[in-house]
This record gives C-alpha cells, sequence and structure tokens, in this order.
C-alpha cells in the first residue's frame, strides 16, 4: 500500500475528516490533500505529526498493509510489570539559594 490508501484507511478507522486531521496534526489542508492525490510528502516532520494524531507510526502510514496502531505503554509499568520494584537508586539533593 502507499500513502493515500493508508490515510484513507486510517482516516475510516478514526471517523475523521482531511480538514479535522490537519487542524489536529497542525499542518494545511491541502498538504493533505497533495498526499491522496498520489503525491510524495516533502517534510517527514509533517508525516511524523499526522502519524501521532492517527495513533501510528511513520512506517506504518508510509509502507504498512492496513491498519496497524501503536499501544502505548508506559515504561514504568512495563519494568515492574505488576510487581514491587526495589533496586538501588541514587538520588541528588541540591539546595537553592533564596
Amino acid at each position: 500500500m502507499n500513502l493515500k490508501n493508508q490515510l484513507q484507511l486510517y482516516l475510516e478507522e478514526n471517523d475523521m475528516t482531511m480538514a479535522q486531521l490537519a487542524r489536529k496534526a497542525g499542518i494545511a489542508k491541502q498538504t493533505l490533500h497533495n498526499w491522496s492525490t498520489s503525491q510524495k510528502p516533502g517534510d517527514i516532520r509533517q508525516v511524523k505529526k499526522v502519524a501521532e494524531v492517527l495513533g501510528t507510526s511513520i512506517d506504518s502510514l508510509l509502507f504498512g498493509e492496513g491498519i496497524e496502531v501503536i499501544e502505548k505503554v508506559n515504561p514504568l509499568d512495563a519494568l515492574m510489570d505488576g510487581e514491587y520494584f526495589s533496586g538501588v537508586f541514587e538520588v541528588k539533593v541540591r539546595r537553592i539559594k533564596k
């Protein structure tokens, strides 16, 4: 699939219009329209913003084969895995002058 098809899939999945996506991502509607007419994106930062709004990765949006949603995991939860966490920690204390 290409960006055009992936964009259409993600818009349908998120029940969103191109105008809504452009507003949420902070990019021009014309940019999304150009992508939907098979023009290549010029700025990868814009693709990143769109991917973040759609809850996916840049790779999935550009080269994916359908809907791929990134599962957002809290790193601390993944580390603790529901158990108590213990270990040696370093704490730095700094005094601030008034």
